[in-house]
């Protein structure tokens, strides 16, 4: 998004690396990487996000920076992000690059963390103060505000006294994820209102397909995926081919979009204007095509296929250079019990539980959970979704948690300890299955 950012200031001439995911515009391209991933962006949905999760848990960085290119590079300013932990490496990434400098001082670390959309005005701001062009970035901001209120009088024009559209962003396909952040506020200036998702606030993981049926439109932008990586996804997954997806009203009413996810919609740039007008253009069939999106930046589900299979499509996947394979990993799936699942107690077989939830094995931990939890349940991918969206449950799969476990009768309390957040306990009801605690 700053990689953006910085040409739209323009500033290119002054840029000497970008990380691995910074692809726009085509020029930046051409600048060194001085990033590699630590889990394949091309892996089916469900394995990034188990591996992310994963990864993340452990406390480690999703991604590794080259400090030995930084340091040849010489930069005197470096802009990171800590908004998401999926997107961002450490702090202390950052502050060994910086180390490695022949004048640490000298450089200045920029961090910008972008929840609202006017967090990503102020956010322009400060890279143009950054690189010395303030008065570039409030002329780039005048001009963002000026594009996005014509958009919102482009809607009130057409909504009139009609109450507001209910739109659904897809963040992501496996597990199904909602959105939230700027993007909320970029489907309000188009005239709509988001639903599974609130301005500011977290992407938060679907219990399942019905989720979306209180969506008048559906947008389908995956964190990250072009639209052809989208229909791959969907092809993969079975998600739009499903009798339940296809029973929605707003896929039935011929109201479900595929838009690039890669640089609109989740990116926090000055793409987030022309993410304002794709969602005014999806909602408003008077204003479709106003702004030339459609059929290069989102096309409707009936569309998907045609707009694939032309001449010039994009690859599926992206090229990129993994970390090296001595690096910290994801960490391995928690050993289960085993043949000792007889013999454990009730503790160990909670202990069991947590561990797999922890390293991101949600297979082995929804095996732990008694018969009528397992039917109540469903699957194991649905299970973590459970997790992920409480607020209290989510706890257990945090970075920095402290567990603290001990048996009360039959029943076991489970206190979890978390940096940052309020201590909460557990009260895990054990039964015996099978000869075994559950």
């Amino acid at each position: 998004a700053t990689t953006e950012i910085c040409h739209r200031l323009g500033c290119h001439s002054v840029m000497v690396g970008r990380s691995h995911g910074c692809d726009d515009p085509s020029l930046a391209l051409a600048l060194p990487i001085v990033t590699a991933p630590k889990v394949d962006p091309n892996a089916p949905s469900a394995d990034i996000d188990s591996q992310v999760r994963a990864q993340a848990a452990s406390g480690g960085p999703v991604y590794r920076i080259h400090a030995e290119t930084v340091a040849e590079l010489k930069p005197t300013v470096i802009i990171t992000q800590d908004h998401c932990r999926i997107c961002a490496v450490t702090s202390d990434d950052v502050a060994n690059a910086c180390e490695r400098l022949p004048n640490p001082q000298a450089a200045k670390v920029v961090t910008v963390s972008p929840t609202t959309f006017d967090d990503v005005l102020e956010d322009v701001r400060s890279v143009a103060a950054a690189l010395g062009v303030q008065p570039r970035g409030d002329r780039l901001v005048r001009h963002m505000k000026e594009r996005v209120e014509v958009v919102r009088r482009e809607a009130v024009a057409e909504r009139g006294e009609a109450p507001r559209p209910k739109i659904a962003h897809l963040e992501w396909v496996a597990p199904l994820m909602g959105s939230g952040y700027w993007i909320a506020e970029c489907c309000a200036a188009a005239g709509c209102e988001m639903v599974l998702g609130t301005a500011g606030g977290n992407s938060p993981t679907l219990t399942g397909i019905e989720a979306l049926a209180s969506a008048d439109v559906i947008v389908v932008a995956p964190c990250g995926f072009s639209i052809e990586r989208t229909k791959a996804e969907l092809d993969a997954c079975g998600l739009a081919s499903s009798p339940a997806f296809r029973e929605l009203p707003a896929v039935r009413a011929g109201r479900c979009f595929v838009a690039d996810g890669n640089k609109y919609w989740n990116r926090s740039s000055c793409g987030i204007v022309e993410t304002c007008e794709m969602a005014a253009e999806m909602a408003w069939p008077e204003l479709a095509g106003l702004w030339g999106h459609h059929g290069e930046r989102w096309v409707r589900l009936s569309e998907l296929d045609a707009f694939c299979s032309r001449p010039g499509a994009q690859p599926v996947t992206k090229p990129v250079v993994l970390a090296e394979a001595d690096d910290p990993m994801v960490p391995a799936k928690a050993a289960p019990l085993g043949a000792r699942r007889a013999e454990a107690s009730a503790v160990e077989v909670v202990n069991a539980q947590l561990a797999a939830l922890f390293s991101g094995d949600w297979d082995g931990a929804f095996a732990l959970n008694s018969k009528p939890n397992c039917a109540r349940l469903g699957d194991a991918a649905k299970f973590a979704g459970v997790v992920r969206s409480s607020a209290s449950f989510s706890v257990l799969v945090d970075k920095g948690r402290e567990v603290e476990v001990w048996e009360c009768g039959s029943d076991v309390t489970v206190r979890a300890r978390v940096e940052g957040r309020p201590e909460t306990t557990f009260q895990f009801m054990m039964v015996r299955e099978d000869g075994a605690w559950c």
